[in-house]
């Protein structure tokens, strides 16, 4: 493997599987709200009964939700790509079940090592990729190149026009425009 001193952090919910929209079926079965990851278009989305934050405590609590929540479409194949050119990492700031965070990495994805941070910036990495902005921010402020994966939650004019602005730092919304980038790196 001629990884040429990369090392990447891929964040897990967001990134690497489908949690948005896990939540927003679990709010449907158990609120009878009907939503799509698509509507979730700020963190702290309001569901009416809960909020998004909310129903993400309350689903991490439960091996069963965590284990069932899909791969993010794609993902395989990125993953497989990028590791022939770079160490690549897990992380997630998960508080809860993590032994079943790392058995669904390694179920869907094989034996990866899984860091639990509070903030990824402080990894031993030089790539982040998160769907999160302030820790995309936070990265850069460390001297990290960082991809901030689009989704609902983080596609806004303001957000971009930060990233602009920000020294290594890419909106990115497709796993092969990060491959791009990253072979032009």
């Amino acid at each position: 493997m001629d990884v040429r001193g990369r090392v990447v952090v891929l964040d897990i919910d967001g990134v690497a599987c489908e949690h948005a929209k896990a939540i927003c079926e679990w709010v449907a079965h158990e609120h009878g709200v009907t939503s799509t990851a698509d509507d979730v278009t700020t963190w702290d989305h309001d569901f009416g009964p809960l909020t998004f934050v909310q129903a993400v405590e309350s689903c991490y609590q439960n091996k069963d939700f965590i284990m069932e929540m899909e791969v993010t479409p794609g993902f395989h194949i990125f993953l497989n790509e990028l590791s022939q050119i770079a160490k690549v990492f897990f992380a997630s700031g998960r508080k809860l079940n993590r032994g079943y965070t790392r058995l669904w990495v390694q179920r869907n994805f094989g034996d990866f090592e899984i860091f639990f941070s509070k903030r990824k910036a402080d990894l031993p990495c030089n790539y982040i990729v998160d769907d999160y902005p302030l820790e995309i921010e936070a990265g850069v402020q460390a001297g990290k190149t960082c991809f901030l994966f689009k989704r609902p939650w983080n596609d806004h004019e303001n957000i971009k026009a930060e990233l602009r602005q920000m020294n290594c730092a890419y909106f990115v919304e497709s796993f092969d425009q990060i491959l791009a980038l990253l072979a032009q790196i």
